[in-house]
């Protein structure tokens, strides 16, 4: 990166002077912005809401639809793998092995849904649950490596919360369709208020009232690996909102001591 001499720099790329002003014995350093990074910024925010939107509608609608739920749910998988693949600014070879894992778990998700099968809703289950595990581990990354708390920061953590729910909830319904496979038993490695579970649904608000240690003892897991993973979901859920906080709050007093 070069500076002219009028004291900006620049990169071959149009820039926006912010502002240049000077204050008695001391002159305000000159900000400048690239056109490119600002606008690849406002993307990556919008991006961010949108998947915000979709993991909302998922948790809070999906289960309360009569009509067409199971489509609805595959709709929103695939606006949720769409969305997260373009929420952080990934390096370019980290991109492109998302999109083509976010392409084949997308195709994986709608061969279920015209083909449907236990083999087939257990492979994209596995395919679904490693993908997202990247995104989540990228976005608390992210979190981590920033140097102020702005919009974007925020619903990054909100997102992270959220998708560890829903990834709880692909756990839980594998177990029932292992069980299913290996050992032929249709009881459920779940015990539901209204007996097995229903539909995706189910799995999640058994997940999220474990990932928030909410437990209205309505749903209880009967199988030792339904045990251990309602465990680590709880524990999970927990050790999230304890380092998120502090570090978002950290960054934030140290933000607020160099404003002053």
């Amino acid at each position: 990166m070069k500076t002219s001499r009028d004291g900006y720099h620049r990169n071959g790329n149009a820039c926006i002077k912010l502002f240049l002003r000077e204050t008695p014995g001391k002159t305000c350093a000159t900000f400048t912005i690239y056109l490119s990074n600002y606008m690849k910024q406002n993307q990556l925010t919008i991006n961010n809401i949108i998947l915000l939107n979709c993991l909302i509608v998922m948790i809070l609608f999906l289960p309360v639809l009569s009509f067409h739920r199971v489509l609805m749910k595959n709709i929103l998988l695939t606006a949720i793998i769409f969305f997260g693949t373009f929420s952080l600014d990934f390096v370019k070879r980290a991109q492109k092995v998302l999109i083509v894992f976010g392409a084949v778990t997308i195709f994986l998700n709608w061969l279920d849904h015209f083909f449907p099968s236990h083999v087939l809703d257990l492979v994209f289950s596995f395919s679904f649950f490693f993908y997202n595990l990247f995104i989540v581990v990228f976005l608390v990354r992210h979190i981590a490596k920033s140097e102020k708390v702005n919009v974007t920061s925020i619903i990054n953590s909100i997102n992270g919360y959220l998708f560890i729910g829903i990834l709880g909830a692909v756990l839980l319904a594998m177990t029932e369709i292992l069980q299913k496979l290996i050992y032929h038993l249709d009881t459920g490695t779940i015990n539901f208020a209204g007996g097995t579970a229903q539909g995706f649904h189910d799995f999640l608000y058994f997940s999220f009232i474990t990932l928030t240690t909410l437990g209205y003892g309505d749903v209880t897991p009967v199988s030792p690996l339904a045990k251990s993973l309602s465990i680590v979901i709880a524990v999970t859920g927990q050790l999230y909102l304890t380092i998120l906080v502090a570090l978002l709050v950290g960054k934030y007093i140290s933000s607020s001591i160099e404003r002053s």
